[in-house]
């Protein structure tokens, strides 16, 4: 039960409202206890100002002191109210009058101090305050005592009313949070509906987005778009299962043909024998190519194909990879233009140069016999220029993925067609982007395919 987000957001709703109304409460009652304390005190002081000045103005000069302690009964005697009590004392604490019969208490000194405090005539609480006044050259305390059971009532009744209002507010809190939660996670969990009907055989489904504006929309648009990420590259790895599938079927194909073929019955030759097992070679080579490069596409997804950065020299390892694809440009009679200038980069050597003998390798395979490739090292760039025919303009941005080979044309020779399995751009463009550089293809006035590879500064 408490797993719930809704119970534990309700909880902690009813948690903060109840800390909010019971300092609200607090605070609220404590300003009004406050405020008729003050008040109680102000009338106290009123009532023994006014009894004072009475007192004074009915005083005769030369009268005894007898007299004076008569006149304070006397005037005791006509001040009367509701609620409040009076008492005098001599300064040396001997009683003179007071307005009842009650006992006084003992303890009426230790307001001489304070002014103000609380006492206990006949079990009921009174405010007190002292007034020291003088009169024909005596000094006397007026005492005035205020019942409390009038703010002791009121203070009870407000008590009760916060202990019956306080629960029920909290209880109607709880229930409209418990509701204001449940609709406000109601498109939680038709997202959690709509994602446990989302399998690999149905990637095109999508969450529903009730508001696209507020948090939980915008976390259900962030999953569309993963999901849109992950059918994107869920359908490029059953299109690259697909491919891979088709390039290792054919030489497998070939290397079963030709080894039926060798061990058939039928009387074969040693020259029979040597051309299918040059055939089974020339296949399992081809076939150990696709297989690593094939390895190292999913090391480079993997995240595992890493570049070890160095300073070295781009057109002297330029220059090394030209001079290893000179024997396949001349077997086609391929003339190579090579002009490079000093040119320092920090790259991984063996990366870079699978790299340039990719691209080397196909402006071979992809130009026309007696044709040109130019090669040119500049600061930071390396273009290679081929002669073949142009890539058409709908096939150009495809030339980098995998398994993607150019529609045939005339500069396909029967030996290109069949050895490459469309994974050298790729692979190219993959060791590109680890060291931060950017392959591109394009066509110039002269028609020939160049591509350009920009290193950073």
């Amino acid at each position: 039960m408490f797993s719930s987000i809704r119970v534990k957001l309700t909880l902690w709703y009813i948690c903060v409202l109840a800390l909010i109304v019971a300092a609200f409460a607090l605070i609220t009652y404590s300003s009004f206890v406050n405020v008729l304390h003050e008040e109680t005190d102000e009338n106290l002081t009123e009532m023994a100002q006014t009894l004072a000045s009475s007192i004074k103005a009915e005083q005769n000069d030369g009268e005894s002191r007898r007299k004076s302690d008569e006149l304070i009964k006397e005037s005791l005697d006509e001040f009367r109210f509701r609620d409040y009590q009076f008492a005098v004392f001599t300064n040396d604490d001997r009683f003179i009058a007071s307005t009842t019969e009650i006992k006084l208490p003992s303890d009426l000194a230790s307001i001489d101090k304070e002014k103000f405090g609380n006492v206990s005539l006949n079990n009921t609480p009174f405010r007190t305050h002292v007034l020291p006044f003088h009169l024909e050259n005596h000094n006397y305390k007026l005492y005035v005592f205020h019942s409390l059971e009038d703010e002791i009532a009121l203070d009870a009744r407000i008590r009760r009313t916060f202990y019956l209002i306080a629960p029920l507010l909290l209880l109607f809190a709880g229930l409209g949070g418990y509701f204001l939660v449940r609709e406000s996670l109601k498109p939680i969990a038709a997202i959690g509906d709509r994602a446990k009907q989302i399998t690999a055989a149905n990637l095109h489904e999508r969450l529903p987005v009730a508001n696209a504006k507020d948090e939980v929309g915008n976390l259900a648009i962030v999953f569309n778009e993963l999901l849109d990420r992950l059918d994107v590259e869920f359908d490029r790895q059953r299109r690259f299962m697909a491919d891979a599938s088709h390039e290792l079927r054919t030489p497998l194909a070939i290397i079963r043909g030709e080894s039926e073929v060798a061990l058939s019955k039928n009387t074969r030759s040693s020259t029979d024998y040597q051309e299918s097992l040059q055939v089974v070679n020339d296949e399992s080579k081809r076939l150990t190519k696709i297989v690593e490069d094939l390895f190292t596409l999913a090391r480079a997804d993997s995240g595992n194909l890493k570049a070890t950065l160095d300073n070295l020299y781009l057109d002297e390892l330029v220059s090394d990879c030209v001079r290893l694809i000179r024997t396949l440009a001349d077997k086609r009679k391929l003339s190579i233009e090579f002009h490079g200038d000093e040119t320092q980069i920090k790259g991984d050597e063996a990366l870079l140069r699978r790299l340039f003998l990719n691209l080397l390798d196909n402006a071979v395979k992809y130009n026309i016999d007696g044709g040109t490739i130019k090669i040119n090292v500049g600061e930071n760039l390396l273009t290679i220029s081929n002669t073949g025919d142009e890539i058409p303009k709908d096939q150009q941005k495809a030339i980098f993925e995998r398994f993607y080979r150019v529609e045939k044309s005339r500069t396909q020779t029967t030996e290109t067609i069949t050895s490459g399995a469309g994974l050298g751009l790729s692979i190219a463009k993959r060791i590109a982007e680890l060291h931060n550089a950017i392959l591109t293809y394009s066509r110039n006035e002269n028609g020939e395919n160049i591509f350009s590879i920009t290193f950073p500064r």
